[in-house]
């Protein structure tokens, strides 16, 4: 379990600030692109 730990911390350590807002922005950007494609209505359910 300490090794499993270790490895953990050695490898969180690793991930940079800068990445994770890259990511961040990538995924931000990901989900605009797929909001603006998406049709607002059609026209299936309930009326």
């Amino acid at each position: 379990m300490k090794e499993k730990f270790a490895r953990f911390v050695l490898l969180t350590s690793k991930v940079n600030r800068q990445h994770i807002q890259l990511a961040m922005a990538i995924l931000a950007l990901a989900v605009l692109v797929l909001g603006i494609g998406a049709p607002g209505d059609a026209g299936i359910g309930p009326r």
